[in-house]
């Protein structure tokens, strides 16, 4: 099934609405699709070692939040019919470029046998929400960008945001713009324009989303979790995370209770909620306050949290401060629109029921 053939299919079956500009992209996608399936075929062929693989141009997709960048990539990826191809949220494959680097420290420019090991294994290399805000990711990526394209492995990439403005106002970013360029000249560049967040349609709302912090909002959150959890062995105390104690309120083998303060705040990293989203299939935090950029670790950190949880399709149940309109409105307020738009899914039947297993 090609990815244009299951766009359509979804369409068919009432699970997406049908979206010319989406129409647009995964037409594409298509295009790209075909090409790498030729170009497979040639690698597969025993002469092939004897010729350089030759890149396939990739794709940029980029609009604002909610437009379904992801599902167009998920659509993509999942109608490819070979092995060597791996998808992965940018976070976690970040995450995993930071390991091997300490894994190859000492090695002759090891970024380069990062690529080199990647690309033995992946033809295609999908990112999901490309975000860049970090010096050092900013400074890795220029030459992994360009060792992973000289040894021919194509990316696609969602974004929400266009190439030329990425890591904008970052430190010593002269130093990303060629990481910019390789992006400009070894994909095409896809705006998705739309109207709507589809994430904020048509949702029927939950009660995992309790405000402002009070006795109501925590006994609510307690009722849900003894639903939740009866009959199961419940802890309390403390949990290893990384090498570190955490404090919680409540868990069992695959839910877990925590204090916004305990898990939002240093020294919490990214590497902790990747962790936490394969252990744990729901979370629930009380406490969220409401955010000023005094606060920046903190809104930092709840940002990449719940990026991490939405990608791994994490139940997440949260007592809070303000609504999700009113949480923050500071100065990364464009990351936070992504996540705003997030929580407010995940606070659906639709995401609880059907995300898990979206394809």
């Amino acid at each position: 099934m090609t990815p244009i053939t299951y766009y359509q299919q979804l369409c068919a079956e009432g699970r997406i609405l049908d979206d010319p500009d989406q129409r647009s992209a995964i037409e594409q996608l298509n295009i790209l699709y075909l090409s790498l399936l030729k170009e497979n075929k040639k690698r597969a062929h025993p002469f092939s070692l004897l010729r350089k693989p030759r890149l396939i141009k990739g794709l940029y997709l980029w609009g604002s939040v909610g437009i379904g960048k992801t599902l167009l990539m998920d659509c993509f990826f999942r109608c490819l019919p070979f092995e060597e191809k791996n998808r992965m949220h940018f976070h976690e494959f970040m995450r995993l470029i930071h390991k091997k680097l300490k894994h190859y420290q000492g090695k002759k420019d090891p970024l380069r046998f990062i690529a080199r090991k990647i690309s033995k294994k992946n033809n295609v290399l999908c990112l999901d929400e490309l975000i860049v805000t970090d010096i050092t990711d900013a400074m890795i990526l220029g030459k992994l960008f360009k060792y992973l394209f000289s040894f021919g492995v194509c990316l696609v990439i969602t974004s929400n945001t266009a190439p030329c403005h990425l890591y904008q106002n970052g430190l010593q970013r002269e130093q990303f713009l060629p990481a910019i360029d390789l992006i400009e000249s070894k994909t095409k560049v896809i705006y998705i324009p739309t109207l709507h967040d589809y994430r904020l349609r048509h949702l029927k709302k939950a009660d995992v989303f309790y405000t402002p912090n009070n006795e109501q909002a925590h006994k609510k959150m307690e009722n849900i979790f003894t639903l939740l959890t009866k009959e199961e062995a419940i802890e309390t105390g403390n949990i290893q995370l990384n090498g570190r104690t955490v404090k919680i309120r409540e868990k069992t083998k695959n839910i877990i209770w925590f204090d916004f303060n305990d898990i939002c705040s240093i020294p919490r990293s990214q590497e902790d909620y990747l962790i936490l989203s394969t252990q744990y299939d729901t979370v629930f935090i009380s406490d969220v306050p409401k955010f000023n950029d005094e606060d920046s670790n903190s809104i930092y950190l709840f940002i990449l949290m719940v990026d991490i949880f939405y990608d791994a399709h994490v139940k997440l149940i949260l007592s809070a401060e303000e609504n999700v309109d009113h949480l923050y409105k500071g100065n990364l307020k464009l990351e936070y629109a992504r996540t705003r738009s997030r929580l407010i899914e995940m606070q659906s039947e639709s995401y609880k029921e059907f995300l898990r297993n979206r394809f």
